[in-house]
């Protein structure tokens, strides 16, 4: 007999062996099944139905002769069935109509050629196409010129886009195309320039940057709008109302890193030692409400618009004492016996326990006043109130005996079997709460966070 270890390796390994074959063999079913549905739509003349169908079935399994014969014999009517439709439009000097027919058949023969079946196109064919193709091509060049020429540009792109999908290096076709494209945006841009909308200008001129990177001076204009429409802010020290110490500078650090990853291009915070240092130099302190000529003085000095000032109104942490409750159990024990063959043997009996389950919840609350300060007015352009909250609870149980055998007990007294896989889960469970420190720093990123929304709103507003 073989040795134990053998035999499962020999039992797994004929398993492999039977699923492998069970899986070839439905694939073969299947192939064949879609063969005989092939041959069904042959004989009624139906030939492209057919020829999908042994499509599959090849697909299925490349060695059904059946399909690959039937494919051979299907997929090159459905081949001469385009190449038909090439001709006859060919001969009405449809070129549009005949290009697209021949572009459609020799997709259909690479599709076929990937399954290992090679479909036939005559050389003529293929020089009759290439004839139509360059009459088709020069027909259309023509037409996209003119339409360049009219300033109709969004013709002009269409056309040439005709071009690019029959021959992308046609001609002057490229640097003409992207001429159509951007010369629309470009005079949209300067319209923009002129009338100080500073978002729509960047947003044309950088789409003309993106498709010609050389397009006449739109990578300088571009950078031009930008210049002129940003909008700088300035973080003033934010105060600190709550009674826990050092919030003002925990929520001021996360509002800097939230609107340092801002996605808008005209919002960029103003360097904060630079900020200092024009601070005092004109003796001036923004922690408070300064008077119009001041802000516009220290404005133009640190290039900013506005000043973000914060208050942290509250800190509130609320944490329940601990709660434990003694609730009742069974544990298993094995108690040793003889049977009436003499045999020793060991029966489960169970005994009543306790154990404990505790009980614990711990709440955040985070509420910070806003205000968006402008520089060339003294105006509040926003003021918000922003509370975030943070909560945390834990439950888990404790025993003093041997886990494995402990069962939780029905309110009625008797074990509960069911509810053993809840209690394993409460006496693995983690007894601690999450650190004030670290809720309240999910609270503030929170604050942070939703600050930058509201900052990028009103950049937004500001900045057309």
């Amino acid at each position: 007999m073989l040795p134990t270890f053998k035999t499962n390796l020999f039992r797994s390994f004929t398993l492999i062996l039977t699923m492998c074959s069970l899986i070839v063999l439905s694939s073969c079913s299947g192939s064949k099944a879609f063969v005989k549905r092939g041959i069904k739509m042959e004989e009624v003349g139906m030939m492209s139905q057919a020829a999908n169908f042994y499509f599959t079935a090849v697909s299925k399994d490349p060695y059904n002769t059946d399909g690959l014969a039937g494919l051979q014999r299907a997929g090159q009517w459905v081949l001469n069935d385009h190449l038909a439709r090439f001709d006859e439009a060919r001969l009405a000097g449809n070129r549009a109509v005949a290009v697209a027919a021949f572009e459609k058949a020799k997709t259909y023969q690479t599709k076929v050629e990937r399954l290992g079946i090679g479909l036939l196109i005559l050389g003529d064919t293929e020089a009759a196409y290439n004839r139509v193709k360059n009459d088709h091509l020069e027909e259309v060049y023509e037409e996209a010129l003119a339409h360049l020429e009219a300033e109709k540009f969004s013709e002009a792109l269409m056309a040439f886009d005709e071009v690019f999908g029959l021959e992308a290096d046609y001609r002057d076709s490229r640097s003409l195309a992207d001429i159509a494209f951007c010369e629309p945006l470009y005079r949209n841009g300067l319209n923009a320039l002129e009338n100080s909308q500073w978002r729509s200008a960047y947003a044309d001129f950088n789409a003309c940057v993106s498709r010609d990177d050389n397009f006449k001076d739109a990578k300088m204009l571009r950078d031009e709008s930008l210049e002129k429409g940003q909008y700088g802010i300035a973080l003033v020290n934010f105060e600190n109302g709550s009674n826990r110490t050092g919030m003002e500078n925990k929520l001021k650090s996360y509002v800097e890193q939230a609107l340092s990853k801002s996605q808008d291009p005209f919002l960029h915070l103003v360097d904060r030692e630079n900020q200092e240092l024009i601070l005092q130099e004109q003796q001036l302190s923004l922690s408070g409400v300064i008077d119009a000529n001041s802000a516009v003085e220290v404005g133009e000095l640190m290039g900013a618009r506005a000043i973000l000032k914060a208050t942290v109104v509250s800190c509130d942490v609320s944490t329940s004492s601990l709660q434990r409750i003694d609730t009742r159990g069974f544990e298993g024990y094995k108690v040793a016996k003889v049977n009436e063959d003499g045999k020793k043997v060991y029966e489960t009996k169970y005994r009543s326990v306790s154990y404990q389950k505790y009980r614990q919840s711990r709440t955040i609350t985070v509420t910070v006043q806003l205000a968006l300060i402008s520089l060339a007015t003294g105006k509040t352009e926003m003021t918000e109130i922003i509370r975030r909250e943070q909560s945390d609870n834990t439950e888990y149980a404790r025993y003093g005996g041997d886990h494995k055998n402990i069962y939780p007990a029905r309110s009625n007294g008797s074990m509960w079997r069911m509810g053993r896989r809840d209690l394993m889960t409460q006496l693995q469970a983690n007894a601690n709460l999450k650190s004030e420190v670290s809720m309240i720093d999910e609270a503030v990123d929170q604050i942070a966070n939703a600050t930058r929304s509201r900052v990028e709103a009103e950049a937004l507003r500001l900045v057309q």
